[in-house]
């Protein structure tokens, strides 16, 4: 699992992460405005774009981090 996991967007897991750990400290309303705040950061990324890119493609991505 940790393998699958890892070879995702860098930013897109942090923020899952993210999204995971604080909304389980937080009531649901907050813990989901969090979620929506964490993939609105992820957005703008070029990784985003290139996950895009690469489904339309039907290749594997290749995730900078940025």
């Amino acid at each position: 699992m940790a393998k699958t996991i890892a070879g995702n967007a860098p930013i897109a897991v942090r923020q899952a992460k993210q999204a995971i750990h604080k909304g389980l400290q937080m009531g649901l309303m907050d813990g989901l405005a969090f979620e929506i705040e964490a993939y609105n950061r992820t957005i703008p990324t070029q990784d985003r774009r290139e996950g895009v890119l690469a489904f339309n493609e039907r290749r594997s991505p290749v995730f900078k981090g940025k």
